[in-house]
């Protein structure tokens, strides 16, 4: 069995390739068009991942998944438009002509000359089975929280063996999702992309000037039923919220360029802190219907790793996969088609991407030759010189491998330096990345040190938790509170990064390294040799480790 997955035009499209249950390609299309979490039909993806197995004729698959179904989102759509209907006739044309016209039959058709079968999939169910299948669980609850997606925000289902079974749901336009990016909006970030600055931005500020006040938009105290007197979300897109809710908050929305306040920062921690209440409350619900001790997390709120960490007080064991938002999707609505084999089947790795061998890279460095010099090393001198190097306070992009699937960057496609002066965060921040001095770094650690250095229940291998340092040595990779957003790698998943951050230990003491994503200001990760030798000269970082080569700049 060779399915295609799919997701699409909401955010993070992507595709893969799944061959009787295993995972054996899997790409995000911002990575090829170098548009954030782009949203578009993922004819690149798709491309690459038919190209990456070898498939040449995309008629040879036996089925193609899509990662919901399009006919119940249409029908909330337009029923939701219906309660608005003077308001919503351009977006109501504008749907309904993608709707027939931009489907993923004619798509697929338009750009692949695909002529077979497509399985539609239920939103929160494919999100589901991503989380559950990818785990290491036999028995499960799975809480799924995000924006929306046909009409479900939230949904707790239960994992048995191959089978998962909705318990409760939450539908839209009851959104922790929407309530999350909504604020993100107000606060002058991107939606679906800023979340990230907000909860970076939560621990500078004091929640308690605003939270009284956000709790009055919730209309019940248990079951999660938001006053969309609040709210635009079932007729507009791109205004989030009504005059309504500046009344409520009393200060304006933030312009993008504006200053952050005080008041921002209060503002993001009352957010975070209405979040953590009612995903708790989630969590709670979770146990009290399905009597597991583990749990798994999935949607795109399960980047939350600071309300994910409230799962071990009811749970003895938590899963988050390292890419649940709907680009996992695409992988989960393959697996929901095929059980039996998605449950059997090892899919830990996240790396699934662009891979390039040594004697391509060579050949592409013929045309920097002017710029760069290369130092070659096997593998074993590399590590330990790249270790000396980042030891030494300088910074290090790595690129190794095949790329990484989802928003994270685990060693593979990486900036590292070393985490014990809090001016290398600065600097990375300041000079590398020109991005926002509050938002901070994550270490990446070996799993036989993670616990002497963190306050970890589990290995975290996909950087979806929030944790505590039970030391301040690593003041570039931990938070202004203490916390860091850990990774921990074993050598079976990730021998080569592992090695590195081994010697690393020999050296300094400590496995752990301040690991970020390899990109400059408003860029997706880096995938190309090509991408990444550029982004090294554009920047101040100091070296490039691309495959076995040391680069510096002449």
């Amino acid at each position: 069995m060779i399915q295609l997955g799919i997701s699409a035009f909401y955010h993070d499209s992507a595709a893969c390739i799944v061959k009787d249950g295993k995972v054996l390609a899997a790409a995000e299309e911002e990575r090829f068009t170098e548009i954030k979490h782009d949203s578009s039909f993922p004819v690149n993806a798709i491309a690459y991942v038919l190209s990456e197995v070898g498939i040449e004729d995309i008629n040879n698959i036996n089925e193609v998944c899509w990662y919901e179904k399009p006919k119940v989102k249409k029908d909330r759509v337009l029923k939701t438009f219906n309660k608005h209907f003077f308001k919503t006739l351009k977006n109501r044309f504008i749907f309904l002509y993608n709707y027939y016209f931009n489907s993923p039959k004619n798509l697929l058709k338009r750009h692949f000359r695909y002529k077979g079968i497509i399985k539609y999939t239920d939103h929160h169910l494919s999100h589901a089975a991503f989380s559950y299948y990818l785990s290491p669980y036999k028995k499960a609850a799975i809480l799924t929280v995000d924006g929306v997606g046909e009409w479900e925000t939230i949904t707790i289902s239960k994992g048995v063996g191959a089978d998962i079974t909705k318990m409760y749901s939450i539908d839209f336009p009851n959104s922790l999702g929407m309530l999350y990016s909504t604020i993100t909006a107000y606060l002058g970030f991107k939606p679906n992309e800023g979340e990230y600055k907000v909860m970076g931005l939560a621990p500078f500020g004091d929640p308690a000037k605003f939270f009284n006040k956000l709790s009055k938009i919730f209309d019940k105290r248990w079951d999660l039923e938001i006053n969309q007197k609040y709210f635009t979300w079932e007729y507009s897109e791109r205004v989030m919220f009504d005059l309504e809710f500046c009344m409520l908050l009393g200060i304006p929305p933030r312009l993008k360029e504006e200053p952050i306040t005080q008041d921002h920062k209060d503002l993001a921690a009352a957010l975070q802190k209405i979040y953590e209440r009612e995903f708790e409350k989630l969590v709670y619900k979770a146990k009290e219907l399905t009597d597991s001790p583990n749990i798994c997390l999935g949607g795109g709120c399960a980047y939350n790793g600071v309300a994910n960490v409230l799962a071990y007080k009811h749970f003895k064991s938590v899963f988050i996969p390292f890419a649940p938002s709907d680009a996992g999707s695409a992988i989960g609505a393959c697996l929901v088609n095929d059980p039996l084999s998605g449950y059997s089947v090892d899919n830990s790795t996240p790396y699934l991407g662009n891979g390039y061998s040594y004697d391509e890279i060579k050949k592409i460095l013929i045309n920097y030759k002017d710029k760069v010099t290369a130092e070659y090393f096997d593998y074993d001198k590399l590590v330990v010189k790249t270790a000396e190097i980042i030891n030494n306070q300088k910074i290090v992009a790595w690129f190794q491998g095949r790329m990484e699937f989802g928003a994270r960057a685990l060693g593979n496609r990486s900036i590292l330096a070393s985490p014990r002066d809090a001016s290398m965060r600065d600097k990375l921040n300041k000079v590398i990345k020109k991005r926002e001095g509050f938002r901070p770094f994550a270490p990446s650690v070996t799993v036989n040190q993670a616990s002497k250095w963190f306050d970890l229940k589990q290995s975290v291998p996909y950087m979806n938790i929030v944790l505590q340092a039970k030391t301040n040595k690593f003041k570039a990779a931990t938070h202004i509170d203490g916390s860091c957003r850990v990774q921990t790698v074993d050598k079976y998943q990730n021998k080569l990064y592992y090695n590195l951050l081994k010697e690393l230990g020999k050296i300094s003491g400590a496995e752990v390294v301040l690991n970020t994503s390899f990109n400059l200001k408003d860029q997706t990760i880096t995938r190309t040799p090509e991408q990444a030798v550029e982004r090294f000269l554009d920047s101040d970082i100091d070296h490039l480790v691309i495959d076995k080569l040391i680069l510096t700049k002449k």
